[in-house]
């Protein structure tokens, strides 16, 4: 057995390792949907100025990423498009989400938006905490 340090997005076998995780997962849970979600906010030129990444697995939302540009914070779209991957997610039946953020990033706006901290990892990176947040519905 040989073990290969691969420092690129996606070497040769690494959906090897996803797919085998993946059905680990199906044998013990079941076959539970993996629906990814995507939302885009776009200005009238059709440029994207803000957004989610993410996925509803194992019954729950996953924020992957959340980003608005600067120059539009604070005026209602995180909100709103947070409110809108949050109801997808209830369509498939997720029963809650789930998210990380920095305490250099958004910590106020999520708990705002009644999501609490589950988690926190110091000095990610240093100075700085990584915090695991979640919400559950009903």
């Amino acid at each position: 057995m040989q073990i290969e340090v691969l420092e690129e997005a996606n070497p040769p076998g690494a959906e090897d390792v996803t797919a085998g995780l993946r059905a680990h997962v199906i044998e013990k849970t079941g076959p539970l949907p993996l629906i990814p979600l995507t939302l885009l906010l776009r200005d009238d030129e059709n440029r994207v100025r803000g957004g989610i990444r993410g996925a509803i697995a194992l019954c729950w939302l996953q924020v992957d990423h959340f980003w608005i540009d600067e120059a539009l914070r604070g005026q209602g779209y995180g909100s709103r498009l947070l409110d809108m991957a949050e109801e997808a997610a209830r369509t498939h039946g997720a029963i809650g989400a789930q998210l990380t953020t920095s305490t250099f990033q958004a910590e106020e706006f999520y708990r705002k938006q009644g999501y609490a901290e589950i988690g926190r990892l110091k000095d990610r990176p240093p100075g700085h905490d990584r915090i695991w947040m979640a919400k559950r519905w009903g």
